[in-house]
């Protein structure tokens, strides 16, 4: 049976309940908004092996929740999800301690706690929105104010997209898609995410994309295609029409299953669906008003399925902000 879940991602609250006979500690919380790709071409490879490409990258609801509170002793993570490190290896980790080193600050004498929404190995840069929602957290903590390109300077080494999550809402990605350009909000859209019983990592994905390529294809000419986003809402006359993922063939020849899902999608009307990113996760985006309700069954067990929607830059700006 697929797991539904109704979710805008924002009304997770921390467990901020100091423990039964110890005193209140300082606390701040705040929200991580994954993100789709509404598109991504590969543009050719640089020449240590990095994929060039060129991306646009959207912000969604579903979000983690990340609270942090002072307490004695060495910092320290948890998280509510098996699996998931909680020590140096979680991004979330690196981009406090990145931040803590920014500042100069000790990192000693802070726990963060990480409430996990959305899944890992499924696109949705997760792991790169905790990095930004950690570094947030200890910039507030040390009562520092810092605007959005001062915070992707921070995080940016941490990975590819992670300086996205200092801005939010609609962007352009090339280069490795670490150079951003901010493009016109799509607002409106509900967003229909569906991720399958099984998680892709980015560099199988990747690895099967150059399996499909010969070595004259891997020079690709980037001028035969075009990158477009109109900054209205997305519908059924094709607005979306554009947008695509080099991904999602090869990894889709690997499981089926990603070709079954999108094609659901757009059989139920949406205006675009596809694979995010390296996937595993698929979405579709319909009309605000559309009723979904039809597409909470009906895909194998195990499969996860969450209706949420796009995000404006304003509107991840007022999730991300610090409380």
């Amino acid at each position: 049976m697929a797991h539904w879940q109704e979710s805008s991602g924002l009304a997770a609250s921390a467990r901020a309940s100091a423990r039964k006979g110890e005193p209140a500690q300082p606390l701040w919380v705040t929200h991580a908004p994954a993100k789709v790709n509404l598109d991504l071409r590969m543009r050719g490879l640089r020449p240590d092996g990095y994929h060039l490409l060129t991306t646009v990258l959207q912000s969604i609801a579903l979000a983690d929740t990340l609270t942090l509170r002072a307490r004695p002793g060495p910092f320290g993570m948890a998280c509510d999800t098996a699996g998931v490190p909680a020590d140096a290896r979680n991004l979330a980790w690196q981009g406090a301690a990145a931040m803590a080193a920014h500042l100069g600050v000790p990192l000693d004498g802070w726990e963060l706690a990480l409430e996990k929404h959305v899944p890992a190995a499924a696109g949705l840069g997760g792991g790169s929105a905790d990095a930004a929602a950690a570094a947030r957290l200890i910039a507030s903590a040390a009562g520092r104010s810092l605007d959005a390109a001062e915070l992707a300077e921070v995080i940016g080494p941490l990975g590819a997209d992670v300086a996205f999550f200092a801005w939010g809402g609609t962007m352009r990605g090339e280069g490795v898609g670490d150079l951003l350009t901010p493009l016109p909000d799509v607002p409106g859209a509900s967003v229909l995410l569906v991720r399958p019983p099984f998680g892709v990592s980015t560099s199988q994905a990747y690895g099967w994309f150059d399996e499909t390529l010969n070595a004259e294809r891997r020079t690709l000419n980037a001028e035969r295609r075009t990158l477009k986003v109109e900054g209205r809402r997305p519908n059924a006359e094709g607005r979306t029409s554009s947008f695509g993922n080099d991904l999602e063939g090869p990894v889709s020849a690997r499981h089926p299953e990603i070709s079954a899902i999108v094609d659901r999608l757009r059989g139920a009307g949406a205006a675009h669906a596809g694979m995010s990113g390296s996937g595993s996760a698929c979405f579709g985006l319909f009309e605000p008003a559309a009723n979904l309700a039809a597409l909470a069954s009906g895909w194998p067990d195990g499969t996860r399925v969450w209706h949420t929607r796009l995000l404006s830059r304003s509107e991840y700006q007022s999730a991300t902000a610090v409380r």
